[in-house]
């Protein structure tokens, strides 16, 4: 089968130029599908980055802090501040 040419008149009848008819829509349905996915990957990606940064090691510090404590407090694991004795 013979490839369309961008001048050559439209498959469908229509009269108009290839280009100007159902050429249109073709690319249109190609740069939508190609936005999708360029959309799709990108989300994709921040909710990795967004994962990365919550559950990494220096976002919860459950280590306490480093140092001495101030006099008469505790830290607490649970709770991830200092408490009274």
């Amino acid at each position: 089968m013979k490839k369309v040419g961008r001048n050559d008149p439209c498959f469908c009848g229509s009269g108009k130029k290839y280009k100007n008819c159902h050429e249109l829509s073709a690319t249109s349905v190609a740069n939508s599908t190609k936005s999708f996915w360029i959309i799709a990957i990108l989300i994709l990606l921040l909710i990795f980055v967004i994962f990365s940064i919550v559950y990494s090691p220096s976002y919860n510090q459950s280590d306490g802090p480093s140092g001495t404590p101030p006099a008469g407090k505790v830290w607490s694991e649970e709770h991830g501040h200092w408490h009274d004795l």
